[in-house]
């Protein structure tokens, strides 16, 4: 009975606190370039799109595409083949991200440049409302957050029927980062990033709470990338939800989002 007893303890131990080792550490962001901007420029805002296929075009300004991202912050981090890109967000699935090639680069001023980037969003897609979020990202994931950073916009297909509750005005956060497979090296971090919108985070206003595997759970009150230490091996979720000053989640489709990912 004694042993029964002594397993019980260690098994419930194990079980209760094995999140323990995890940390979520806010970090400063990158270096930011004021001068990158991005647009969306079709679908347009509210249109009716009646094609079997939907044609996305972007442009962006000031950020050279398909590059690898030289900085610290790559050492630390799971860093793309795939280079900086731009992570396109349609309804609150996962990001498909673009790389190039562009339609026209051309050189505009200095050293800034301009490119168009033409594609079809690449899967099915219901009848009714739907959205676009579309923000250039570095090749280990972060966001660029600088005004002109960020597009939001809707579109309708075939119908003009209601989807998503979310309205682009009110407040809201963007799941970015972490998705997908990571390779995380000896002691590395996975990184936490998300994008907030028509809001401030603050100790006494706006949190995202972030939730691990169901079960640890952290209030953040700054809108800055985060690394996640402790993580093991294998499958997790992260659910981030938007909760106001009384801590009650604002609502909207895109205030409460999970995600799974693979640690390797």
């Amino acid at each position: 009975m004694k042993f029964f007893i002594n397993f019980l303890i260690i098994f419930l131990s194990c079980f209760l606190f094995s999140n323990e080792d995890i940390q979520i550490v806010g970090v400063e962001s990158s270096a930011e370039n004021s001068n990158v901007k991005i647009y969306i420029v079709l679908p347009e805002k509210a249109s009716l799109e009646t094609g079997n296929e939907v044609d996305l075009q972007i442009r962006l300004r000031g950020y050279p595409l398909g590059n690898i991202t030289n900085n610290e912050r790559a050492r630390e981090l799971d860093n793309s083949n795939d280079g900086q890109s731009i992570h396109v967000i349609i309804d609150n699935q996962p990001y498909f991200l673009r790389t190039g090639p562009s339609l026209a680069p051309y050189d505009e001023e200095g050293n800034y440049f301009e490119s168009m980037y033409k594609f079809k969003i690449p899967f099915s897609l219901s009848k009714g409302k739907h959205f676009i979020r579309v923000f250039p990202c570095r090749s280990y994931g972060e966001s660029l957050k600088e005004p002109g950073n960020f597009e939001a916009s809707y579109f309708y297909y075939k119908n003009k029927s209601e989807g998503l509750k979310q309205n682009i005005l009110d407040p809201y956060i963007t799941y970015n980062e972490p998705t997908g497979y990571i390779r995380l090296g000896a002691k590395k971090p996975v990184l936490l990033d998300f994008y907030v919108s028509n809001c401030e985070l603050s100790d006494d206003g706006y949190k995202v709470v972030a939730i691990i595997d169901e079960k640890f759970e952290r209030k953040l009150s700054k809108w800055t990338p985060y690394y996640i230490y402790g993580l093991k091996k294998g499958k997790h979720t992260l659910r981030l939800k938007l909760v106001d000053k009384n801590m009650v989640q604002v609502s909207g489709d895109f205030n409460n989002t999970i995600r799974a990912f693979y640690v390797q």
